[in-house]
C-alpha cells in the first residue's frame, strides 16, 4: 500500500509570500510487501496538482511535465517502510493569477500509481496542503 505525503519545504505553515511554494512529496510503502514504483518517471513528470480557492470554491488543474514513458520500464523497489522523496514547486503566478485575496488555497497533489492505466484500474494517491497569505492581504 503506497501513501503520498506532502509538506512545504521553506515553512511548515505554507505561507504565500509572492514566491514559489516549494514542497517535498514522499511516496511511502506503508504495506507489508515490496512495491515497484517508477520513481524517476514521477520525479520528472511531477504530480497532478489541483488548486482550490477556499473563498470562491473555484478549482484549477495545473499543468504537468510531459513524461518520458521509457522511464516506466525502470521501476524502483520500495521495501515496507521505505519511501522516496522528490521536490516540486507551485509558481507564484499559478496562485496569484487564480485565487482571490487574501490568499486561502487548498493544493491537492495526486499521483497515479499505475501510469497509463485508466478507470478502475488506475489507483491514485493524494495528499493536500493549505496555503495562506500570512499578512491576511494580497502579496503583490
Amino acid at each position: 500500500m503506497i501513501e503520498l505525503h506532502v509538506r512545504c519545504i521553506d515553512e511548515a505553515a505554507c505561507h504565500f509570500r509572492g514566491e514559489d511554494i516549494r514542497v517535498e512529496l514522499e511516496l511511502r510503502n506503508a504495506g507489508n510487501e515490496d512495491a515497484q514504483v517508477p520513481a524517476e518517471f514521477y520525479r520528472r513528470r511531477g504530480p497532478s496538482v489541483t488548486l482550490v480557492d477556499r473563498h470562491s470554491g473555484k478549482e484549477i488543474l495545473l499543468a504537468t511535465n510531459l513524461p518520458d514513458t521509457r522511464l516506466l520500464k525502470t521501476p524502483q523497489t520500495l521495501r515496507p517502510g521505505q519511501s522516496f522523496r522528490f521536490p516540486w514547486r507551485i509558481l507564484p503566478t499559478e496562485i496569484s493569477g487564480f485565487a482571490l485575496h487574501p490568499i486561502d488555497v487548498s493544493a491537492v497533489f495526486s499521483i497515479k500509481l499505475a501510469p497509463g492505466m485508466r478507470g478502475g484500474q488506475a489507483r491514485i494517491v493524494s495528499s493536500g496542503l493549505h496555503i495562506t497569505d500570512p499578512a491576511g492581504s494580497a502579496s503583490r
